[in-house]
């Protein structure tokens, strides 16, 4: 009786000891399918964070000239430099280019006082904005930021109030 329970066990184990290649093959077929959908779904969700980070991150950047300029009680410029440098500068005073000794340079600066866009992304339009010591913005505009594969881009627009705004635009270029 003992005997009988050992064998019937043990084909019973080895009748269930591993997959078949029809299973693994529709595995396989399953996997395939799901990755097929789910790349590119990936891929697009990884633009547009790319584009929303460098958005957030040139909102970031006026909206501590906007501070600069009403803590230190004078007007504060942006510089921008376009596709393929992507950077930022402050510097006090409504001139732009920057004058050499009137460049902001604290964290995340290089000694000229320029912050570079990270994760690939390009600024595609920039104008120089100017802030107030009251903070409002003498000189609005809109900057314009788009992803590394040009397929999404969002604007900065900067009102005549000195309000920072992220806004989707019509068409991208």
């Amino acid at each position: 009786m003992k005997n009988a329970a050992i064998r019937i066990w043990s084909h019973a184990r080895s009748a269930s000891a591993g997959y078949s290649v029809v299973e693994l093959v529709i595995l396989v077929f399953v996997i395939s399918i799901l990755a097929a959908i789910g790349f590119p779904m990936y891929l697009s969700y990884h633009r547009a964070q790319e584009t929303d980070g460098a958005a957030r991150t040139i909102v970031t950047a006026l909206n501590h000239a906007r501070q600069l300029a009403i803590t230190r009680g004078v007007s504060f410029s942006i510089e921008t430099e376009t596709n393929p440098n992507n950077r930022t500068r402050f510097c006090s005073g409504v001139v732009t280019p920057c004058p050499g000794g009137q460049v902001y340079t604290g964290a995340e600066t290089d000694g000229s006082g320029w912050r570079r866009l990270e994760s690939g992304s390009r600024i595609v339009q920039g104008p120089a904005i100017t802030f107030s010591s009251l903070g409002a913005a003498t000189t609005a505009g809109t900057l314009r930021v788009q992803n590394s594969s040009a397929t999404g881009c969002l604007d900065v627009v900067v009102s005549p109030s000195g309000r920072i705004r992220i806004t989707t635009p019509g068409s991208c270029p």
